[in-house]
């Protein structure tokens, strides 16, 4: 698969919520050899997006 197709399945993955694939995908897109700066920038920053939705805590909710 070309770089491109990886993030598209990888976006693709982040909107059916498998997080797990879609880090993997897009993590594969931004190491592929014939990734550009542009997908490798997008990959990462997608990676790091999924990151945060998956570690966010919302303190308000846990101290009532």
């Amino acid at each position: 698969m070309t770089p491109e197709e990886l993030y598209s399945l990888g976006v693709e993955y982040r909107k059916n919520k498998r997080f797990g694939d879609a880090i993997n995908v897009f993590r594969a897109a931004a190491a592929h050899p014939e990734a550009t700066e542009d997908i490798k920038r997008r990959s990462l920053a997608s990676v790091e997006l999924i990151q945060e939705i998956n570690g966010f805590v919302n303190t308000d909710l846990m101290n009532p």
